[in-house]
């Protein structure tokens, strides 16, 4: 069956333009006075700053439990929630604090060798100290013209903290007598991040050697460094996992996200989403303006202004959170319905062609019916495609699939009843120029 040859009954979309105006104006107005009333929108952690995180447990637990956790560590305010199945969890802390910033590595504090080489002995244990002012020491290594290879020291007990041992161990049989060997030792920390390197100078000499005088240690020396007693300063984020792991070990809980924005990232991330907005809505007008005329531009881009501002008042109702995902699915509303507005706008224009003879109001009627199958098989596959996204596409997709359910069916309704009657009335007001 051709759905395109269903024959769908006329519709005076002209004589009801001012019904439609009303039932507009009564949404927008609406949904602007709910998104006041409301004190904004219901900005989510990419917008404010804060830290997400997805728990999963192999046991129970209960949000009560999770709660006690939170409010320990004096997050109040917390949003803890089911998420997916039973023992996932989703745990939001709106604060505003930056994420820890750490772009310096580990610095080498210190070395010690035994036995000593210069009195002849054939094997060497090199010791070497660093310290990290931000974070846990991750790995220290040695490098050497003598090594083919990087070689990693063991630590002492294990790399937990920002001060570290580790102890390397290696035959001085394939070494020259009577030279000075220089190792190079540097750190490497959690986030990455490689410390400087740091010259140990040993000399070996041949066994039973007669020396007097031998230089065994480097030419630096470390005057700035203080050992600390303090332990490894956690992040918010740390915090909260060491917590939820002490407290349910049973339980052994899972972060399967882990997500932190700082407040200076969420600012500029509202300031980058507007600025995104505003500018697709003024190259869609730029673009209408060429392709057809300045008021099909002009009634396309309030078209989509209704669309978004409606989309939003549905979402502020609902408690939806404004996250970059609302923002991904407004632009995407607004390429779906201005694509659905330049077919309404395509036809007319055609039409002015074919029919000069009659006037503006029957053209742009026909028209719109003449594109009512096509805009329909459109909008319902694609309504049936989001629908099955908001079933099952899990929390993630939810609030994505949600805003585009409104959005198809506002923006469907605003390029058959907002657009063409737009321009309609300004044409009647002030006719462009007479058709012969």
């Amino acid at each position: 069956m051709n759905l395109k040859k269903i024959n769908l009954p006329e519709i005076n979309f002209v004589e009801t333009r001012k019904i439609t105006y009303i039932i507009s104006l009564v949404l927008v107005i609406g949904s602007i006075l709910t998104i006041l009333f409301n004190k904004g929108f219901n900005l989510g952690i990419d917008f404010t700053g804060g830290i997400v995180l997805q728990v999963h447990f192999e046991k129970d637990v209960k949000i009560e439990q999770l709660r006690d956790v939170m409010n320990s560590l004096g997050y109040k305010n917390a949003v803890i929630q089911k998420y997916g199945t039973e023992n996932d969890f989703l745990i939001k802390v709106q604060e505003n604090f930056e994420k820890v910033q750490d772009t310096t590595g580990p610095v080498v504090v210190g070395f010690s060798t035994y036995p000593n080489p210069t009195k002849g002995e054939k094997n060497l244990t090199v010791k070497v100290k660093v310290y990290d002012e931000k974070s846990p020491v991750k790995n220290i290594f040695i490098r050497s013209d003598i090594f083919k290879e990087i070689k990693e020291l063991t630590p002492s007990d294990i790399y937990d903290s920002r001060e570290e041992v580790g102890v390397l161990n290696f035959s001085l049989d394939d070494f020259k007598n009577d030279s000075l060997v220089t190792l190079y030792a540097f750190g490497v920390d959690r986030t990455n991040n490689k410390g400087l390197e740091k010259e140990i100078k040993i000399f070996v000499c041949s066994k039973n050697a007669d020396i007097t005088k031998v230089q065994v240690v480097s030419d630096w020396q470390d005057t700035t460094y203080k050992a600390s007693s303090k332990g490894v300063e956690l992040s918010p984020t740390e915090k909260i996992i060491s917590l939820l792991k002490e407290r349910f070990i049973e339980e052994n809980p899972r972060v399967d996200r882990e997500e932190v924005v700082g407040a200076i990232m969420s600012k500029e991330l509202q300031l980058k989403s507007l600025w995104v907005v505003l500018l697709g809505l003024v190259g869609i007008l730029i673009c209408v303006w060429i392709r057809f005329t300045f008021r099909f531009g002009v009634a396309s881009v309030i078209a989509l202004f209704h669309d978004v501002i409606i989309t939003l008042g549905f979402l502020t109702i609902t408690g939806r959170e404004m996250s970059v995902q609302i923002i991904a699915a407004l632009l995407t509303l607004i390429g779906y319905s201005i694509n659905d507005s330049i077919i309404v706008s395509d036809r007319i224009r055609e039409n002015l062609k074919l029919m000069r003879k009659d006037n503006f109001s029957t053209i742009v009627n026909k028209s719109l019916n003449q594109v009512l199958s096509r805009t329909l098989i459109t909008s319902l596959t694609t309504l049936f495609v989001v629908f099955m996204l908001f079933l099952f596409g899990g929390k993630v997709l939810n609030d994505f699939a949600f805003a585009l359910l409104v959005g198809v069916i506002v923006g469907t309704y605003s390029s058959d009843f907002i657009v063409a009657p737009l321009v309609l009335d300004w044409e009647i007001k002030k006719p462009s120029k007479k058709r012969g």
